[in-house]
């Protein structure tokens, strides 16, 4: 590697009101790595609304100009990254430009092949790939497509990860700042990319939770944050021990907004243990009560349990978000339509939020979508077209009916 040090800019490109946690988590990891020791690294964020051709403006015009730019890529910002890519490498024909995320990762080569100007693009997790990638790039200089480097295994030791937030990088007193204590998802649902491929669960420790949780808890200004595990009640056990350790928080007006939770698991003591943490409001499916689509999807559903945990999560003055797609396979126009009813009429959340199928890469639809009948655009984010049972038409009126019907019933709460 050259002694003159390599400035790498990592780019976040988030919805509005969200800000990139990957990116704090490439950058801490790039920092603690001892074969990286001529490293300068910056972030930027931007959201969705930003034009691609000024966020171009924002990498180039910084104060020092980056040999190496990582952007992490979704299905919501895809479409501005790659245009972002083909500018900036116009702009910087030397630059070095890495990819990775959920929406490439899964389709690596397919992405490579449509943009010829990325050096890289990551599959699986980034922390340790990102390191190898640009130690790579550095000891030379010369290259612009890595045309092999060995596949990670999965991050075992989670608490091998350096922290994230720091004096120098503390976390966002604005609602957007995240904890996460495990990684993977036990639960293999056709249309979700949450797992990122691996089923198995592995945990930070209770001890790096702790940490963790104080360090954005006692930030000054913040009064609100969350958690961005798929399911805050993974076990009993593990949500009692979360109980515990945000109760002290929650007495001095510390919130948690908008935790996922498996809703058909949650009683009064659960619903009890989940207000004491500070939860102010939990999202949850069922997705829809079509019996044909929750098979297709591998989803389980117990109508008796959602309702019950739903009640329970009312009675403790939590807030549900009830959530169902448009356009699974499976669902005809009456199951969507049911699946609505049930919601407002059995279930009465207090929320109902309806989106379209998005039919992502590295999921079963994405893989099966032809024997299933999807059709999908393939350009991101992947938006259902038509199912065989749901024409374009029907699925375009039944977007326009479920939006003008959850505005009107959280109106009337």
């Amino acid at each position: 590697m050259n002694d003159a040090p390599y400035v790498v800019a990592l780019v976040g490109i988030s919805q509005p009101g969200y800000q990139c946690m990957a990116n704090a988590y490439l950058r801490e990891a790039l920092k603690a790595d001892t074969r990286l020791p001529s490293l300068a690294i910056g972030t930027l964020e931007f959201d969705t609304s930003v034009d691609a051709w000024w966020i171009v403006y924002q990498i180039l015009s910084a104060q020092y100009a980056p040999d190496i730019v990582g952007f992490s890529v979704y299905c919501w910002n895809a479409r501005t990254v790659y245009e972002t890519v083909r500018i900036l490498a116009k702009a910087r024909p030397d630059l070095h430009i890495i990819l990775g995320g959920p929406e490439v990762g899964p389709i690596a080569d397919e992405i490579a092949e449509r943009l010829p100007q990325v050096a890289y693009i990551a599959r699986g997790e980034g922390e340790r790939v990102i390191c190898d990638v640009i130690e790579a790039l550095a000891r030379d200089g010369s290259a612009k497509r890595l045309a092999y480097l060995p596949t990670r295994d999965p991050i075992e030791d989670l608490d091998a990860l350096p922290q994230i937030y720091s004096e120098a990088h503390p976390p966002p007193t604005d609602g957007s700042a995240y904890v996460e204590t495990y990684r993977g998802c036990p639960h293999q649902c056709a249309y979700c990319y949450e797992s990122k491929g691996i089923s198995r669960v592995r945990s930070f420790s209770w001890e790096r939770i702790a940490a963790d949780v104080e360090r954005v808890a006692a930030t000054p200004g913040m009064r609100s944050f969350s958690f961005i595990d798929s399911a805050f009640n993974l076990t009993d056990e593990r949500l009692r021990r979360l109980s515990d350790l945000m109760a002290p928080f929650a007495a001095r007006g510390m919130r948690l907004h908008t935790v996922e939770v498996d809703i058909e698991r949650i009683d009064d003591e659960a619903a009890g243990l989940l207000a004491r943490a500070g939860v102010a409001s939990v999202e949850t499916g069922p997705q829809t009560v079509g019996e044909a689509a929750l098979a297709t999807c591998k989803r389980s559903f117990n109508r008796e349990a959602y309702l019950r945990g739903v009640e329970a999560c009312k009675r403790a003055g939590i807030r549900v978000e009830a959530d169902l797609i448009i356009g699974l396979p499976g669902d005809t126009v009456e199951t969507v339509l049911e699946s609505m009813r049930f919601v407002i009429e059995e279930a009465d959340p207090g929320v109902l939020q309806a989106s379209t199928l998005h039919v992502l890469p590295g999921t079963l639809l994405w893989d099966e979508a032809e024997e299933l009948g999807l059709e999908f655009d393939t350009e991101p984010p992947h938006a259902v077209i038509q199912t065989r049972d749901i024409s374009y038409t029907d699925l375009r009126n039944l977007e326009v009916f479920a939006n003008a019907l959850s505005t009107l019933y959280r109106a009337q709460q």
